[in-house]
């Protein structure tokens, strides 16, 4: 089973480079795709785009100090555009309408490269070798949140990449150009009525009508060999991160006296700051198994363990999932959940979310209630809060 990129890759190669790789096969049947896990990559990343890139000499340029253009960013656009006008930042002419094209896109990568944080949007790989100074060096890889995946053959566009570089005192790319490309959605377009997807978790109505609507496609329940067993357990909200964390130590800990627990988490420095408070609240290191990249493999790994095979776990309710962080749409959610309750196993979930205490507090007028009495206010309203941040998320 191929990935996707690689098939656009092909068909890249074949289209505009006139390399016949697919050879007369290709032409002379009736082209049919038949593709896993269709709603990531048909709705998430139905923008995606790979592409052949070519880079331009002419936008390589050398500088000694980096932070001359760091100090610069927080002036950016009216200060940009009058330099280039006046010729104070020399511009070929030629160039002259692509950095006018590009430029606020470039003011903006600017301003996202300052937010971006290291094991939360990206991470740092681990050391490689460098093949030309034979130096290690880490580089910045991009991060799907939804599924955890390292990105190795993702680079941002628009500048932000180069800035992040700049963000990290790194070797600086230079910026290429996309003359061959094609994205997710226009590469599944051109199968048309032979596509054919798979997938366990298609969401909401509207995430069905828009891919119904965009490739074409009707829909077919399958139902399962086995009955699904599983139980949502009432979620539970804090509204400070120390809080956050206790909860989610406390739970894990009760529960996991009897059943193996999996706690999903936003990102790498979520994941470390959990791991750091179970081995504080007397946790043994080795019975948690921290998995903080693809590298981990999870998947692999996750599935051949007791929690989804020992008869024993099945009967004291499974393994149990926390999703500590509200998911952009109901899809990452079942996915998340999806975990447990396998094969007819049991299994139960539940949430544990850190929430805005100035918004609920004024929502829900906590503010009269004695502490004792607002913290079981605030677990009675912990579902309704839940459902409330789920809503934002996804309207986000």
């Amino acid at each position: 089973m191929e990935k996707l990129e690689h098939f656009k890759e092909i068909f890249l190669e074949e289209e505009f480079s006139n390399k016949k790789i697919f050879g007369k096969r290709y032409e002379k049947r009736d082209k049919c795709l038949i593709a896993d896990e269709v709603d990531n990559m048909c709705l998430d990343r139905a923008r995606h785009v790979l592409y052949l890139s070519h880079e331009i000499e002419i936008l390589t340029t050398e500088t000694k100090d980096a932070d001359d253009m760091s100090n610069s960013i927080d002036k950016i656009s009216k200060f940009m555009e009058k330099n280039v006008e006046n010729n104070n930042i020399y511009i070929p002419t030629y160039l002259h309408k692509f950095v006018k094209y590009k430029l606020k896109r470039w003011v903006d990568s600017a301003f996202q490269a300052r937010i971006m944080r290291e094991d939360d949007h990206f991470v740092l790989s681990i050391p490689k070798t460098d093949g030309q100074n034979n130096q290690k060096q880490k580089t910045i890889i991009v991060l799907d949140k939804d599924t955890g995946v390292e990105q190795y053959s993702t680079l941002w566009s628009h500048g932000l990449a180069q800035f992040l570089e700049l963000k990290y005192r790194r070797k600086l790319p230079v910026e290429s150009l996309k003359a061959v490309f094609i994205s997710n959605k226009a590469f599944f377009q051109r199968y048309k009525s032979c596509l054919y997807d798979l997938t366990g978790t298609l969401g909401s109505e509207n995430s069905q009508s828009f891919l119904s609507d965009l490739y074409y496609v009707k829909f077919a329940d399958l139902s399962t060999s086995k009955k699904k067993c599983y139980n949502q357990l009432s979620n539970k909200v804090a509204f400070e991160y120390s809080d956050w964390l206790d909860l989610i130590t406390k739970e894990s800990i009760k529960i996991g006296k009897k059943r193996p627990v999996l706690i999903v988490c936003e990102n790498v420095e979520a994941t470390d700051n959990i791991w750091n408070e179970l081995i504080r609240n007397g946790v043994p290191p080795h019975t948690i198994e921290k998995y903080r990249s693809d590298g981990d493999n999870i998947e692999e790994r996750f599935r051949k363990t007791p929690a989804t095979t020992d008869p024993e776990f099945n009967k004291q309710g499974g393994l149990h999932v926390i999703l500590n962080y509200p998911p952009e749409n109901v899809r990452v959610e079942e996915q998340v959940f999806g975990r447990t309750a396998r094969n007819g196993a049991v299994g139960t979930g539940q949430f544990i979310l850190q929430v805005d205490k100035f918004v609920y507090e004024h929502m829900y007028e906590l503010d009269q209630y004695p502490t004792d009495q607002r913290k079981l206010k605030v677990e009675e309203l912990a579902d309704i809060i839940s459902e409330r941040e789920k809503i934002n998320r996804g309207n986000k």
